[in-house]
C-alpha cells in the first residue's frame, strides 16, 4: 500500500509534504483493486530477465507469434488473445528494444517485460507485445495485422517513452470505429502529456488526436522511482480505474436509451410503423440518438484526463 500511495502522490503535483500525503491517502482509499500475480519463493520477480531470448519468453508464458505464418513475427500474443473478449493489454516497447525489454529508459530490472505478462494474467487480460523493429518499419500495417485478431472491447496500451508517436502513426489510417475500443493509454510522465503526440492534420487526424488526448493517462513522476512490484501495481491500478470509468459510462449510455422519445427502445417500446416510415429521411447525424451518444462521448472525454490529473 505504501508504494501505491507514493505513486498516487506523484500525480498531485508540487506542494507541502502534508498536502501530498493527505492527497495520496484520499486517492489510495478510492483506488481500484487489482488482482496480484502469485510467484514461487524461489522465482525472481522479473524472470525471465532482460537478457532472455525470444524462445525463453515464448516458453515461459506460452506465447504465440502473430500474425501466424510470418518468418519474422510482428508481435507475441498470449494464448487467449483470440478468445478474450473483455480486456487486452497492448505493450509498445522502446525503439530497438529486444523482445524481453519494455522500456529501456527505466533501467534494470524495471525495464523487463515479463512482469507485465504476470500482472495481465492475474487481471484476466490478453496481451499483445509488439516487435519494436516491425512497429518502426510499418506502424499502421503492423498494428492492423495483429489487433484485428482480438475481439476485446476494452483495449489498454502500455507505451514506453517515445512510443506515443508510433501509436499515432499506427492509428492514423484506421477508421474511428476501429480505434474507439482503445480506452486507456499509459505513458511515462512528461511536463506536457500531449508533447509526444504530433499536431493533427486534417479532420481524421484531429479526431484521432482528441481521442488519444481523452484516453491518455500519464504515469506519475514518482512512478519510475518505485520498486518494480509497486511500479507495476500502480500501472494496473490506473488501467483498472480507466476500465471502471468506461463501464460506468456504458451503463449511463444504456440507461439513457430508456428515455428516448423519438426512437425504438428494444425490449421496451416500438414506434408505430407509420412513424418509423416518416422518420426514415431524418438527419441521423443530429437525431435524438446521435445527440445522446455525443453527450456521453463528451462526458467520457472530460472524465478521462481529469480522473488522472
Amino acid at each position: 500500500m505504501g508504494s501505491a500511495m507514493r505513486c498516487w502522490a506523484g500525480i498531485c503535483g508540487d506542494g507541502g509534504a502534508s498536502r501530498r500525503a493527505a492527497a495520496a491517502a484520499r486517492a489510495s482509499a478510492s483506488m481500484s483493486t487489482v488482482a496480484k500475480p502469485v510467484l514461487r519463493l524461489d522465482e525472481p520477480y522479473e524472470s525471465p530477465g532482460a537478457s532472455a531470448s525470444f524462445q525463453e519468453l515464448v516458453d515461459s508464458f506460452g506465447l504465440v507469434p502473430a500474425p501466424p505464418g510470418l518468418a519474422e513475427p510482428r508481435a507475441l500474443v498470449t494464448s487467449n488473445f483470440q478468445k478474450n473478449s473483455s480486456r487486452l493489454l497492448v505493450v509498445l516497447p522502446s525503439s530497438d528494444a529486444s523482445w524481453a525489454i519494455w522500456d529501456d529508459s527505466l533501467g534494470q530490472p524495471h525495464a523487463c517485460v515479463a512482469p507485465l505478462f504476470r500482472w495481465a494474467a492475474a487481471g484476466n487480460f490478453a496481451v499483445a507485445l509488439f516487435s519494436a523493429s516491425a512497429l518502426q518499419a510499418a506502424p499502421a500495417e503492423t498494428w492492423d495485422s495483429v489487433l484485428k485478431g482480438s475481439p476485446a472491447r476494452f483495449v489498454a496500451v502500455a507505451a514506453a517513452g517515445g512510443a506515443l508517436k508510433l501509436l499515432q502513426d499506427a492509428l492514423t489510417p484506421v477508421h474511428p470505429l476501429l480505434y474507439g475500443r482503445l480506452r486507456c493509454v499509459c505513458s511515462p510522465w512528461t511536463c506536457n502529456g500531449t508533447s509526444d503526440l504530433k499536431a493533427p492534420s486534417g479532420e481524421d487526424g484531429e479526431e484521432l488526436f482528441k481521442h488519444l488526448q481523452g484516453t491518455l493517462v500519464q504515469l506519475p513522476a514518482s512512478w519510475a522511482d518505485l520498486e518494480p512490484y509497486g511500479m507495476h501495481q500502480c500501472l494496473f491500478q490506473l488501467v483498472a480505474a480507466s476500465e471502471e470509468r468506461f463501464q460506468k459510462g456504458e451503463m449511463l449510455k444504456f440507461s439513457g436509451f430508456q428515455n428516448l422519445k423519438e426512437n425504438d427502445v428494444p425490449g421496451l417500446r416500438r414506434m408505430p410503423m407509420d412513424t418509423r416510415i416518416k422518420r426514415m429521411d431524418r438527419d441521423r447525424d443530429n437525431d435524438e440518438l446521435a445527440r445522446l451518444l455525443r453527450k456521453h462521448e463528451r462526458e467520457a472525454g472530460a472524465a478521462g484526463p481529469a480522473a488522472a490529473a
